[in-house]
């Protein structure tokens, strides 16, 4: 073989094996369901004694489907998205379940916490217009601990792998704060005064 020839065949491997690197990355980018069994990840609950579920464990429990976004302090607008995930009340029956007298703390490991009353934890939010940002009323509310957004699993700057959303029928927007990311533990405990939920740090 000539060494022209030589050349050319050695720029038309190293072009297949860069489009085949491409291929690969672009199916990776558009099937991100792929990553999902690298994801070591575990949430702990605690109430009438404690539990521990991996990531695969959580996405194999009854979910729920609906739409939900947020806005921040500063009116930047997220969604709504399509999200998928695991009723926080469904969590909260496999440590003994909630009622009247509980709250719901839920931590994430960057210190970040928020405390949910037990009517909110049933889906008694405000829901506001996705575009001028007013209260509206809305259908039945559900709050998740969301493990999928518009079809895939989240992104870092997300909240991967799980983060809590409020979801209905509807495609409506609650408030930012309750929407924490990376969420790795929930936490039923019995508190009086129902008025006592909101940030912690």
């Amino acid at each position: 073989m000539k060494a022209g020839s030589k050349v050319r065949m050695t720029i038309i491997v190293i072009s297949v094996v860069c489009i085949a690197v491409i291929v690969a990355v672009a199916y990776t980018s558009t099937h991100p369901l792929i990553d999902d069994a690298r994801i070591n990840w575990n949430l702990t609950l605690v109430g009438e004694g404690e539990r521990i579920l991996t990531f695969d464990e959580l996405r194999a429990m009854p979910s729920y489907e609906g739409y939900g976004g947020f806005f921040t302090t500063v009116g930047m607008i997220n969604g709504p998205f399509k999200c998928k995930g695991v009723p926080i009340e469904y969590l909260c029956t496999l440590v003994g379940g909630i009622n009247g007298s509980d709250m719901v703390w839920v931590y994430a490991p960057d210190g970040y916490m928020m405390v949910f009353t037990y009517d909110q934890c049933k889906g008694c939010f405000l829901t506001f217009d996705t575009t001028t940002l007013r209260e509206v009323p809305h259908r039945e509310l559900k709050m998740i601990l969301m493990y999928e957004q518009d079809g895939g699993p989240l992104s870092e700057d997300d909240g991967r792998p799980i983060r809590i959303a409020i979801v209905s029928e509807d495609k409506l927007l609650t408030e930012g704060h309750y929407w924490i990311k990376w969420v790795n533990k929930i936490e039923i405990r019995a508190i009086k005064d129902h008025n006592k939920g909101g940030v912690h740090k």
